[in-house]
């Protein structure tokens, strides 16, 4: 069938649900910039069926009237309203139906054990918000405290898996109730069948979590908390049910800010016991790495990993997301000596903690027939983002893996684990945050090529083996990283994106060794320009990945531990990888970084750095596209001059930016000297210096510069809510 989806982004959903679909569909799509937007692409797409997997706004009526319109819902039949995930993850157990009632009742009673169960809901559009026919639905169990379970994770995890079950089942069904017309496509459809609704896709039993309820928008603010009488696992929810969007609004540290994190700490005693004397609730106890711990009412604490501050009107964009001690340390609410103070370490061997607490990179030592050591090095960071610091703590940690290899018992493999994100390159929100991006850039890029570096050399040199276990989604420099190991494990339901040119880079990494050596000089350079993302099976196609497990979470970790020592065996016995075909001595190294390099350094820092930094601003700042790329809106793509500014030759040049910048200047003097009234006293050089600012300073300026929040700690909460733009 033609699908078209119709998406607010093309999201991890969204990828993934085109990558289940077009095997067998002729699938396009097209960002809901607009109705007039949506509105001429149905009318170019001509699909037989709209999908919309995310989608925040209305779909026109003139689209569902005339297509067969499916809405992917994250909840079960009967559920209502666009938070669905926050008001489960806030602890709406479906006991109580009036939402202003709920929350007095979440905010001033003991927290409920939650639903047992939620689910995915694909119905079809109609007049009715969410109320339309059921063609799917499928539910999991939940457990709203289990550890480290935010929106994000929850939305990319089970809710992403029931999603694309729904749909392939609803897309069957719709298959199956269609007459079809002379040209042989589906024309007609019969009505949903009421045990769609009623009747889930693989257990055929109706909603195993509770009553269900229309649900209003779930506003920042009110997942404010007070430290002085809720407990941490309140507090946690609190924070959790609003990761990554739009986060928890709150005064905590004496200024109204997003916070982003919400676990909590369960080390016995308290958190930072050993160190910090007993504490009045919401006292920051402990600083470990980027993030920060408050002590609760109930004796525990909960960690706080990023912050935002909030948008005023008079912001030209949203905040970028930071570390929560470098963006509290920014605002003056935080001082080096605070940090030095309650810097709470980690364990020194690097192994993980039995206790609940915040730890992003640590390392788990195993033995297999009592020869064999592997070691897996885990790491958790916060969407995947690798900051500078965070790249240093791997390399610390690599480094700590080498220093346990000894003669007598020498490490046979390492196996890079990530976390629930594997990574997705240098840390964008970090960089923009910066007071130089440009140069924070350089060394954010610099430092995650010397973790790559250990890959493809520090390890070889010991004869110990990489593995690369993709256990969730990687992009640009994270698909790289991986692609460096001696071997590529990758989980069946992730999403690779290998390009870095979506983001105006030309990428680091060794990808000029590891590509080509993988997958040829030609699909390299086919992977690198598409633009597009990849299935695991596709990139097992073309070399990027060596292994696919199917599974998810623990099904899948056991499996990867399975299969590493079939791999040790294979080079025991002398089955070689594609590094046995490559120059990888120090000097081949050597040159291939100092070529990217240096092309990296023209999208940091020539004329052609333009096209970098505004698209990182657009990213990080959420800003709002204006188009969809052709190659993802197929239908758009009348001809073959139809191309996306990435696609042109005129991308990698930086003469082409000089000169725009040159064509650019002229213009800003012209309309200087024509549209204003110049002081005698100003001189035409002044109007050209002005005019000759860069078109993009607020890339070339300290933060403080651009933007100018009020920092004053007394600011009010209220007074904060009421200046919030809505999100």
């Amino acid at each position: 069938m033609r699908i078209l989806f119709l998406c607010t982004a093309h999201n991890s959903l969204s990828q993934r649900l085109y990558l289940a679909l077009s095997p067998s569909h002729d699938v396009t799509i097209e960002l809901a910039i607009s109705e007039d937007v949506m509105i001429t692409a149905a009318e170019l797409a001509r699909p037989d069926v709209v999908i919309c997997p995310f989608l925040t706004a209305r779909v026109p009526k003139v689209i569902y009237d005339n297509y067969t319109t499916l809405i992917v819902h994250p909840g079960p039949p009967g559920d209502v309203g666009p938070s669905a995930l926050d008001w489960v993850l806030l602890g709406d157990d479906g006991s109580i139906e009036n939402a202003t009632e709920l929350l007095k009742i979440l905010d001033n009673s003991p927290p409920r054990p939650g639903r047992t169960h939620w689910g995915v809901t694909v119905l079809q559009a109609i007049e009715e918000f969410d109320a339309g026919p059921v063609w799917a639905f499928e539910q999991f169990p939940l457990d709203i405290d289990e550890r480290g379970l935010t929106k994000s994770s929850l939305y990319r995890g089970p809710v992403s898996r029931a999603a694309i079950s729904s749909v392939l089942v609803a897309v069957s069904r719709i298959q199956e109730t269609a007459r079809v017309s002379a040209e042989g496509r589906p024309c007609v459809f019969h009505k949903a069948s009421p045990d769609f609704r009623h009747l889930s896709i693989e257990n055929r039993l109706p909603f195993q979590g509770g009553r269900l309820f229309h649900r209003p928008l779930l506003k920042a603010a009110q997942r404010n908390f007070d430290v002085t009488r809720h407990t941490a696992q309140q507090i946690s929810r609190r924070i959790r049910c609003g990761d990554s969007q739009p986060g928890a609004l709150s005064n905590l540290f004496g200024l109204g800010l997003y916070l982003y994190g919400g676990l909590v700490d369960e080390t016995p005693g308290g958190p930072n016991s050993g160190v910090m004397p007993a504490a009045s609730p919401g006292t920051i106890v402990g600083i470990r790495n980027d993030a920060l711990c408050i002590t609760t009412c109930d004796g525990k604490g909960v960690w706080i990993s990023h912050i935002r501050r909030v948008k005023k009107s008079s912001d030209v964009a949203l905040w970028p997301k930071i570390p929560a001690v470098s963006g509290l340390l920014e605002l003056g609410l935080l001082d080096i000596y605070e940090i030095e103070n309650l810097y709470w370490s980690a364990p020194p061997d690097w192994s993980r903690s039995p206790f609940a607490t915040m730890q992003d990179v640590w390392v788990e030592l195993s033995t297999y027939n009592d020869s064999c050591l592997v070691a897996y090095l885990h790491w958790e960071f916060y969407n995947g983002a690798m900051s500078s610091s965070q790249c240093s703590r791997l390399v610390e940690a690599m480094d700590y893996i080498l220093s346990t290899s000894t003669p007598k018992r020498p490490i046979h493999a390492v196996v890079l684990m990530g976390g629930s994100y594997f990574s997705n390159g240098i840390d964008l929100n970090v960089i923009e945050a910066s007071q130089s991006p440009a140069e924070e850039s350089w060394i954010n890029i610099n430092r995650i090529d010397d973790v790559v570096q250990y890959l493809l050399l520090e390890f070889p040199r010991r004869n110990v083996l990489t593995i690369g276990a993709l256990r969730g989604n990687a992009a640009a420099g994270g698909v790289a990283l991986a692609a460096a190991c001696d071997v590529v494990i990758a989980g069946s339901e992730i999403v690779l994106s290998p390009a870095y040119r979506g983001v105006g880079l030309y990428g680091s990494e060794y990808h000029t060794i590891s590509y080509p050596g993988r997958c040829g000089a030609h699909k390299a350079k086919e992977i690198l320009q598409s633009m597009t993302p990849m299935s695991p099976f596709e990139a097992r196609c073309v070399g990027l990945v060596d292994h696919v497990l199917i599974g998810s979470g623990f099904v899948l970790d056991e499996k990867i531990r399975t299969h590493v020592p079939f791999l040790l065996k294979s080079v025991l016995s002398g089955h070689g990888f594609w590094k046995s075909t490559q120059d990888l001595s120090a000097m081949a190294l050597s040159k291939a970084r100092t070529l990217e390099l240096c092309e990296m350094s023209k999208d940091f820092f020539s004329a052609r750095s333009v096209r970098y930094h505004s698209r990182r601003f657009n990213f990080v700042r959420k800003v709002k596209n204006h188009h969809t790329p052709l190659r993802f809106a197929r239908h758009r793509r009348l001809n073959s001059r139809c191309l996306d500014e990435e696609e042109k030759d005129s991308f990698d040049d930086v003469r082409y930016y000089q000169r725009q910048t040159e064509y650019d200047l002229v213009t800003r003097l012209e309309a200087e000297l024509q549209n204003r009234e110049v002081d005698s006293s100003q001189s035409k050089v002044e109007i050209l210096k002005k005019a000759a600012e860069p078109l993009f300073s607020c890339y070339y300026k300290a933060v403080d510069e651009v933007f100018t929040p009020p920092r004053s700690p007394s600011a009010s909460h209220e007074e904060t809510a009421k200046n919030e733009v809505p999100i």
